[in-house]
Formats: C-alpha cells, sequence, structure tokens
C-alpha cells in the first residue's frame, strides 16, 4: 500500500513532481497553472504556499498523453500509487484492477487515523482550491463515507464550500438512495489511489456495491480506521466528520468524470470537526481539463469492468486488452482481441456498447496491437479499416453517449464502430506482414542504429527514462503492455 504522503514521495525521487514555492491564491489561480501543466505532460505539481492551512498537489494521478511520445504510459502514476510500480503494463495493470478483490474487514490492516490534528471546524481555513467562476473552495478529488446498518460504505464526492462549516456534496444517486439521510458521515481528502478506484468501482454507472473498503483493502491493503463506528481510509491527509442531508440545492462548477454515466444527488454536509495530519496535501483536479487525474482514474476504472465483462461474455477470453483513452475523453473505446470467426468483431463491439454509456465509438484492432502505441491503433483506423466496408453506423436512434461533448441534449443518433482487423477468412499468404525495425533492415544496420541511439541518448535521458524503454522495444519488438 503507497499513501498519498509516500506517492508524492516517490514522484519527488524520480523527478516527478515540480514543487511550487511562489504563493498562489485558492480562486481558479492554482488550477490555471494546473491545467497548463497537464496541457504540456508536466510533472505533477506541489503549491507549498497556499493561504489556507493546506499545501494543494495536482496531476498526482494523471500522465502524459500518447500522441506526444512513442511508448508513453498514461497510467504509470496511478499503478505507481496503487503499490505495482512505474513500469507496470497496460494488460497486467487490467487484470489487477478487474479481479476485485476484497478482504474482510476482521483481516484488514486496522490503524489509528493520520489525521489527528484538531482543526476546528471552520471549512474556509483549509484554503482549498476552487476550480469554477463563482469564487467557491472546492473539493474534486475524495471520497464520503457513510454508514448504514452498521455498514459503511464509500463513494466518490465532488462538490463545494458554502459558510463556514457547510459542504455541499455530488454523490451518486444509488448511494443517496443507501443512505439514509440525517446521520454521521465523514469526508476524507488526500487518500490513495485504491481508495479513490475502489469508490469508483462500486458506485459508478450503474454499480451499487456497498463493499467499497473491502474492496480497497484488497486492492493495496489499504489500512482502515474506526471514527465514531464509521470505517474511513486511515492514511487521508484531512478528515472533516460531520452530518449529511439530502437536499435539493445544486454544487456549481464542472463536472467530474464519473458524473457523466452516473445518476447522482446532492448532499449537504454540517462540519462538525476537522482532523489534519502534519503538514496535509490535498490533491485537487482542474476539472474539465483535457488529461486531468479524473479522466485517468474514471478511464482505467471502465476499462477493467469493460475487460472483465467482454472475457467472460462469450465463455472464453478473447480480449487481449481495453483502453478508453484520455486523449478522446472516454468517447472512443479501443479493443484488441482475438477473432473467434467472422462477424466476431461486430458483436464485440455491440457488447461494449451496452455495457458502457460513456462512448460511442468503438475501434477493434488485432490480438497483437500493443497498447501503449495509441498511433498505430489510430493509424489503423484510417490505412487499415476501409470507410466504405469497415466503417459501420448504426440506426440514428442509439442514445447519447455521455463524454463527447455534442448531443448534450439527450438526442439520440448513431453509434460507429471500425473494423480496423484482418478477416479471419482470409488465408494468412494474403496478410501482409506487420513492418517492424527487426523486418525492415539486415542486422548491421540494425545494430550500427542501435549503438548510434545509445550514443545519442546516453547523456540526455535519466537512468531508467524513456531512452532506455524505447530502445529495448526497438530492438525486441517487445509488445509495450
Amino acid at each position: 500500500m503507497t499513501t498519498l504522503s509516500e506517492h508524492l514521495a516517490d514522484l519527488r525521487e524520480r523527478d516527478d513532481l515540480l514543487e511550487i514555492g511562489l504563493r498562489v491564491h485558492w480562486d481558479t489561480e492554482a488550477a490555471v497553472v494546473a491545467t497548463e501543466a497537464l496541457a504540456h505532460n508536466c510533472a505533477a505539481l506541489r503549491f507549498d504556499e497556499t493561504a489556507g492551512r493546506v499545501a494543494y498537489a495536482s496531476g498526482v494521478y494523471a500522465g502524459p498523453d500518447q500522441i506526444s511520445g512513442r511508448e508513453n504510459r498514461p497510467w504509470r502514476r496511478i499503478a505507481a500509487g496503487l503499490g505495482l510500480g512505474h513500469d507496470v503494463g497496460c494488460v497486467d495493470l487490467l487484470d489487477v484492477l478487474s479481479r476485485w478483490e476484497t478482504t474482510p474487514l476482521a483481516d484488514a490492516v486496522s490503524l489509528d487515523p493520520a489525521a489527528d490534528r484538531d482543526a476546528g471546524d471552520d471549512l474556509y481555513a483549509l484554503g482549498l482550491p476552487g476550480v469554477d467562476d463563482d469564487g467557491r473552495q472546492g473539493v474534486t478529488q475524495g471520497i464520503v463515507a457513510v454508514e448504514r446498518d452498521d455498514t459503511t460504505t464509500w463513494a466518490p464526492v465532488r462538490g463545494t464550500v458554502h459558510r463556514g462549516s457547510t459542504l455541499r456534496v455530488v454523490v451518486p444517486r444509488a448511494v443517496g438512495e443507501w443512505f439514509e439521510g440525517g446521520q454521521a458521515a465523514s469526508v476524507s481528502l488526500g487518500v490513495e489511489a485504491a481508495t479513490l478506484v475502489a469508490a469508483l468501482q462500486g458506485w459508478t454507472q450503474d454499480r451499487t456495491v456497498p463493499a467499497v473498503p473491502e474492496r480497497a483493502a484488497g486492492l493495496a491493503d489499504v489500512p482502515l480506521a474506526r471514527v465514531d463506528g464509521r470505517i474511513v481510509p486511515a492514511s487521508a491527509e484531512v478528515r472533516i466528520d460531520g452530518v449529511a442531508a439530502p437536499t435539493d440545492e445544486p454544487v456549481s462548477g464542472p463536472e467530474a468524470t464519473w458524473e457523466r454515466a452516473t445518476e447522482t444527488a446532492t448532499l449537504s454536509f454540517e462540519a462538525e470537526g476537522i482532523r489534519l495530519r502534519e503538514d496535509p496535501t490535498v490533491p485537487f483536479v482542474p476539472l474539465g481539463a483535457p488529461l486531468a487525474d479524473d479522466v485517468h482514474l474514471m478511464s482505467l476504472v471502465e476499462a477493467a469492468t469493460l475487460y472483465r465483462r467482454v472475457n467472460g461474455y462469450w465463455g472464453v477470453s478473447p480480449v487481449s486488452w481495453v483502453q478508453l483513452p484520455v486523449e478522446s475523453r472516454l468517447g472512443l473505446c479501443l479493443v484488441s482481441s482475438e477473432i473467434l470467426y467472422a462477424g466476431f468483431d461486430w458483436q464485440l463491439a455491440n457488447a461494449l456498447f451496452s455495457f458502457s454509456d460513456y462512448f460511442d465509438k468503438v475501434l477493434v484492432l488485432d490480438e497483437y496491437a500493443r497498447p501503449t502505441d495509441l498511433a498505430r491503433a489510430l493509424d489503423d483506423m484510417w490505412v487499415k479499416a476501409h470507410p466504405g466496408n469497415d466503417w459501420v453506423f448504426s440506426d440514428p436512434n442509439a442514445p447519447a453517449a455521455t463524454a463527447p461533448v455534442y448531443r448534450r441534449d439527450g438526442a439520440t443518433g448513431s453509434r460507429l464502430y471500425i473494423s480496423a482487423i484482418w478477416d479471419p477468412r482470409w488465408d494468412e499468404d494474403y496478410i501482409a506482414p506487420r513492418v517492424t525495425f527487426e523486418s525492415s533492415f539486415p542486422d548491421g544496420v540494425r545494430e550500427s542504429a542501435l549503438e548510434r541511439w545509445e550514443s545519442l541518448t546516453a547523456d540526455d535521458e535519466p537512468e531508467g527514462g524513456p531512452s532506455s524503454s524505447g530502445s529495448d522495444d526497438l530492438a525486441s519488438g517487445g509488445d509495450g503492455a
């Protein structure tokens, strides 16, 4: 298990965390800086000098886009936050997230809450960064812990501060219905990646799985603590205890990605006490920004869910991997699969459409496609798939997908499936071989090119940086998975 503070220390050691010593204001200034950093594939940010009692961090679970580099792994910070390391492959990560392993509460690690410093009940004193234009401090990454019949669950939240002790938060509607309002609850900020992932897996889209603490403990041995009978993440940087009740008042500001495919409800949270760790850091998300943390987290959670469902749908496991590229803001689904028979690609695309509300485009790739090579996948979409034969639009009566920014009025429209595969009925002699470094040049030319590449990059890249992994793939033809 990797706590947020340990994750930040790891990023700092790898020169993947930029400390900003200049003072920034919580009212959108930090969000503007974070948005620019994400747009330019910068390191994660930590804002040391703030007006409140907490420091800010941004991009701690984000990553670079795959178009900007040959072997970029945008999931690497999430994987590191889960304790899997920075070099884990996409398929291995999907396997871990799709197992849905749980640990009974009796067997989970139990600790005292790390946030043990009393900070009163004034939410404004925290100085939480705002991301909207209404001038309100906000919560953009965290979980709420609510209880029913001695069972605690965690759910994702987004909210804004109203008055000194009132926090108005958006939660999945299923949680609002499961939770009996007017009871004690806790909002935890600065939690580990496993807690965020487990909450998304438990309550987004049509999923209603209250055993989220057990899921977090099974995913990464997240330590648990009890506060007034409720189970909370023991390592949270900030914990706000209070009473939550349903309200019809809206929450201003841009939506989080998980809200787009999930019916939501609003809770009014009256803070009764705030607890902090020493020198607490609260991650935030500039919601609506491309490549933001919430897009990365939801992309992985949804891909793992689809990977699990389609590989059990036919009684076999033909799918190599599934991706909802963050570059498409989850509006496109890529799937690499063995094609079991003629027409299987069409069935696979329809199954994916039925399992998710996020996207309205599916690109089916051959089983040897690499999840780290988005450019090749997009190239296959235009070169390998014939627009007249392999781009198939449905009748214009499909429900609107939730991720794209078009057709936001709820009107029906078409879905698009693109078959960028070789027809399984073809004889292998008629299939063009994939052009690779190994097949295009003689041994002597390849050896000379690799030697020159190593000499050019040896002094330019840090140890373990992109040059080493890139040259290994160049030499071995690895799948990058």
